[in-house]
């Protein structure tokens, strides 16, 4: 973590790139978020390949699922594909700064 001048603290990979995206994350994000409680409050389902594959392991392992935070419907898949998405663009923007140049450099 470097300081400037003033004192205050930059973070090396948070860069004008990686804010943006992460701007843009949270507001898509936020719209899954309040579309799966809008479902939630009126008794949509909007079930897909994962309940009945949950419904298949819960059988087998003898078990209920339980998910992390429960959305309805493939809202879930669709929150955790858009958080993977922008993490890969995040890291894959400051590999270098992350872990270093290759020895190529």
């Amino acid at each position: 973590m470097d300081t400037d001048k003033n004192g205050t603290r930059n973070v090396p990979w948070l860069d004008s790139f990686t804010r943006l995206m992460l701007i843009i994350m949270f507001a898509i994000l936020a719209i899954i978020f309040a579309a799966a409680k809008y479902m939630d409050m009126h008794g949509m389902q909007g079930g897909g390949t994962d309940d009945a594959v949950n419904a298949m392991a819960s059988l087998s392992a003898h078990a209920r699922s339980h998910p992390f935070i429960y959305l309805p419907g493939d809202a879930e898949v669709g929150a955790f594909s858009v958080a993977n998405f922008f993490a890969g663009m995040i890291v894959g923007h400051n590999w270098r700064k992350l872990f270093g140049s290759g020895k190529g450099d």
